[in-house]
This record gives C-alpha cells, sequence and structure tokens, in this order.
C-alpha cells in the first residue's frame, strides 16, 4: 500500500511522491531510533511501526501493511531469517531488506534463501539504506 501525496505527474513509484511505508525491525532500540532518525528527512520514505523480534513483525505486517521491511537478523524469539520466510510467503509484494552487525558472506546467501530483497551490513547503513530502498520501492512497488 503506497500512500499518494500531492498533485502533479506520475513519477517513477506512479505519483508525484508515492510513500514507501517502513516497519523497523530489531530488538536495539536504540538502533531503531537511529534508523528513524535517518529516514525522517526523506519525503518519500515513513517509519509506520517498529518491533523488537521476529513474531512481532509478522503480526505488525498483517497490522500495518508496509511496503517495506527493514529486519534485523540476530533477534530473541524469532530471528530475522525465520521472520522474513514467513512474511515472504503470506505477503510477497513486502520488500525486505536483512540488516546485521556482523556481516559475512554465508548471511548474504541465507538471506537470498529466504527469499530476502537485500542483504546490508550495518556499517554501510549510512551511505547505502536509502539509495536501496529506493531502488527496490522502484522495481518492486506497483504504480
Amino acid at each position: 500500500m503506497i500512500e499518494q501525496r500531492g498533485a502533479g505527474p506520475p513519477n517513477h513509484l506512479g505519483s508525484r511522491s508515492a510513500m514507501i511505508r517502513v516497519l523497523v525491525v530489531d530488538d536495539n532500540q536504540e538502533f531503531r531510533a537511529a534508523v528513524r532518525d535517518l529516514l525522517e528527512g526523506e519525503l518519500q520514505i515513513r517509519v509506520v511501526g517498529e518491533a523488537c523480534d521476529g513474531l512481532q513483525a509478522i503480526s505488525l505486517t498483517a497490522h500495518l501493511q508496509p511496503d517495506l521491511i527493514l529486519m534485523d537478523i540476530a533477534m530473541p524469539l524469532m530471528n530475522g531469517l525465520e521472520a522474513t520466510s514467513a512474511i515472504r510467503e503470506r505477503w510477497p509484494q513486502v520488500i525486505v531488506i536483512l540488516v546485521t552487525a556482523i556481516p559475512s558472506n554465508s548471511y548474504q546467501q541465507i538471506s537470498d534463501r529466504c527469499g530476502a530483497n537485500a542483504f546490508l551490513p550495518k556499517e554501510e547503513m549510512g551511505s547505502r539504506l536509502i539509495p536501496t530502498m529506493h531502488r527496490l520501492a522502484c522495481a518492486t512497488l506497483p504504480g
């Protein structure tokens, strides 16, 4: 569900300024706040919710219907890989970007197998998160 704002000619997302609705999932509250702060200045991105584990992520995905989920891998109760598999099975249109503080090639391969659209090490999020979100939204979300 992309919220449409403004009037005028369509852009690459199908409107003058289509809103990407984001759910941030991480067990670290400070990290969630930092992501919210990073995304706050982006006119086309709105954080609609936060979850602290994979089970809550599934519940909030059903309730909030985000366009994109930023999902940590290592979390209690249900990790991000399990949650991503469950979410992509039930809501295949939802974009999932997996993130971790401990990057490795094996996580990249595992994230591909669980259906994630992208994988980012947390240390690279400051420079790569917003461009990755826009690229995936342009390629995936209906216009």
